[in-house]
């Protein structure tokens, strides 16, 4: 039987449409690194939206709060950090003034050196009774190879004892697993009333969206720090846990404070792992600031009208550092410095609240896109290409808008990437697809439409690749490595602030230097110090600014030596060796970390020089001897034979008048 035109174009179109939902999926399989941070970053924006948004902005139960170690913190203390026994303190304080819970997101595995100081922490946490702190695992999942670390007895029988017994229906393989636990000093885990892990896992492009409520060592369980406080806020013990892996968390007959008991809930990925449902930037919970408790916690009555001034009756409280210079700072959906306190907080605020976000999986996708696919051979059936792509737009427009519907109504993430580009490879394939009928016959469209589809409209419809791929450009450069000597010996004998400050003093004076002649900090690795000169800008005397900086930065250490002496430091004393040569210069790295150094031989030899060199003396390569000879003293020193070169080079030593 003939088929007509018409039935052909039909069967055409419906071919096109599903070869666009095959392009689609198959681009998301192989390009998850890409596509997946695209469609976070999409939703992120729906994030940004509603927490800006008077209208879908989600209510705040302020029975989750902060208290802020912070810089005003520091500043009312008078010092650079608290003591434990104002952590006892303020734990103490806390159990006056009435809270729920208190969440630390701090870990303590080792005494410190005033027992008396352990002791009154320790005390301040058993008083008040409701102190959870928290503890670290090494996430990992199923197949990771992670080196094992040996617990004492002492602490692997508080982890034993500390398991949960939840009931895990499907494969217990399939949630993270933890390995190598870090725990707080076994009086202290035992004055809590309970620890519960802080480590978190970032999605592919650097963001925290989600947290593992609970992991798997062996045939035990361990629930996280936030989702440990509120399952005992809530009244649910262990036993009336179900998880399911890849669908839910059930509590079973939770109960709020005032209210009637009823299951919670709470979708899950596959690993255990909840969408945290953040309510919007830092600053959207309440905080109250460290030093404020404080302040009160020696008098209970004082405690108490705090407590009625700022409603801490019943509250969940995270504590946390957030002073400045705190390392614990990461983007979230809704801020790109957000801190992770704030992160355990939301997953709280996310139970307590009950408005889970529901993110439809490929299984649940598949029935949106079957009916994408019909409207696209519907619209693909149109004679108009102007109408065809008014309609098309006005589907893609429409697809985008329901999709941000969903989640500010009814908090459901769907994907927005896999649909979208599988709505316009469709129209653009049934356009090119037409253009090219009209112009050609049926055999040649084919070919022309299998050369075309995947070398120009997929490119088109992708971003440059180019952008996200690391590499460089070989450049001519020269290289300095600095070292301190001894100072491995001498850092044994001191206490660990005194280096720091010691380091720190160094550092700046010497990259002070360094940026005087225009050079680039590659970067610090221990006490030593690796720069280049000749890029990012182009410097024709590159080779003579890092002699220059090298000689000044021997002179400077030579001061600073005289001055350590004088406050009974240790002598300060440099080794600097410097090379030129062809290196390759850029990006380096991955798509998710990026850093700007340089990498090649002369790379290796310049550290090997600096490693040769004479204390308080400069060496440099023979290139770079050519380079500068006519511009500042040297003398030729003895070749030396670096590892891994075959024959003996010749070097020379700059003079530092």
């Amino acid at each position: 039987m003939r088929i007509g035109p018409k039935t052909r174009n039909l069967r055409m179109t419906a071919l096109l449409a599903l070869g666009a939902w095959a392009v689609a999926h198959l681009l998301t399989w192989l390009l998850p690194n890409v596509l997946e941070p695209w469609n976070s970053k999409a939703i992120d924006r729906m994030f940004v939206y509603r927490s800006e948004s008077e209208t879908f902005r989600p209510a705040y139960d302020s029975t989750v709060l902060h208290v802020d170690l912070s810089d005003r913190s520091l500043d009312k203390l008078g010092s650079f950090y608290p003591s434990r026994a104002h952590f006892g303190d303020v734990a103490r304080a806390l159990g006056i003034m009435g809270t729920a819970a208190q969440t630390w997101d701090f870990i303590f595995p080792a005494h410190s050196s005033d027992p008396n100081d352990d002791q009154a922490f320790v005390s301040g946490v058993a008083d008040a009774g409701n102190v959870y702190i928290g503890m670290a695992f090494v996430l990992a999942s199923k197949g990771d190879d992670v080196p094992a670390r040996e617990l004492t007895p002492e602490h692997q029988e508080y982890l034993d004892q500390t398991a949960w017994q939840v009931r895990v229906e499907g494969s217990p393989a399939d949630l993270l697993e933890g390995r190598n636990p870090l725990i707080n000093f076994i009086e202290l885990s035992r004055a809590t009333k309970g620890l519960g892990y802080l480590s978190l896992r970032f999605d592919a492009d650097g963001v925290f969206r989600r947290a593992p409520l609970v992991v798997r060592i062996g045939d035990a369980v361990y629930p996280s720090m936030p989702f440990r406080a509120v399952c005992d806020h809530l009244g649910v013990t262990p036993d009336r846990i179900v998880v399911r892996p890849g669908r839910t968390v059930t509590l079973l007959g939770a109960q709020k404070p005032g209210q009637e008991p009823r299951d919670l809930v709470i979708p899950v990925n596959d690993h255990g792992e909840m969408v945290v449902n953040f309510i919007g930037h830092w600053d959207r919970m309440k905080h109250i600031d460290f030093a404020d408790i404080l302040q009160y916690a020696g008098s209970s009555d004082d405690l108490e009208m705090l407590a009625e001034e700022l409603h801490t009756q019943g509250a969940l409280v995270v504590v946390s550092q957030v002073s400045t210079g705190s390392s614990d700072i990461a983007p979230v959906p809704t801020d790109n410095n957000f801190p992770l306190s704030g992160l355990h907080a939301s997953v709280m605020h996310t139970i307590l609240s009950g408005r889970f976000l529901d993110e439809w999986g490929t299984g649940r996708m598949l029935i949106i896109e079957a009916a994408l696919l019909l409207l696209i051979v519907a619209i693909g059936s149109v004679r108009s290409s102007s109408l065809l792509w008014v309609m098309a737009v006005g589907l893609i427009l429409g697809y985008l808008g329901a999709a941000a519907l969903l989640f500010l109504a009814t908090d459901t993430i769907v994907h927005i990437i896999r649909p979208s580009m599988m709505m316009v490879f469709g129209f653009v394939g049934i356009s090119a697809w037409r253009f090219i009928g009209e112009q050609k016959t049926k055999e040649a469209l084919k070919r022309s439409f299998e050369s075309y589809f995947p070398s120009s409209v997929v490119r088109r419809i992708m971003a440059n690749p180019e952008m996200i791929m690391v590499g460089g450009q070989k450049k001519e450069l020269s290289i300095m490595f600095t070292d301190i000597k001894s100072f491995t010996s001498y850092s044994s004998v001191m206490d660990p602030d005194t280096i720091q400050k010691m380091l720190n003093e160094y550092f700046e004076a010497m990259v002070d230097i360094v940026f005087k002649y225009e050079g680039t900090v590659d970067k610090f690795i221990g006490d030593g110090l690796m720069v280049f000169f000749g890029d990012p800008e182009p410097q024709q005397d590159h080779a003579l600014r890092c002699v220059k900086a090298g000689i000044e930065m021997q002179k400077r250490c030579r001061e600073m030596k005289v001055e350590w002496e004088r406050k009974g430091l240790f002598p300060l004393k440099i080794r600097v060796g410097i090379n030129t040569g062809d290196v390759i210069v850029g990006n380096m790295g991955s798509a998710r970390r990026l850093s700007y150094t340089v990498l090649g031989a002369p790379v290796n030899m310049a550290q090997r020089l600096e490693s040769n060199a004479p204390v308080e003396g400069i060496m440099i390569s023979q290139r770079t001897w050519e380079l500068v000879k006519d511009h500042v003293k040297t003398r030729p020193l003895d070749p030396i034979q670096p590892k891994g070169i075959a024959e003996p080079i010749q070097v020379y030593e700059v003079i530092v008048e």
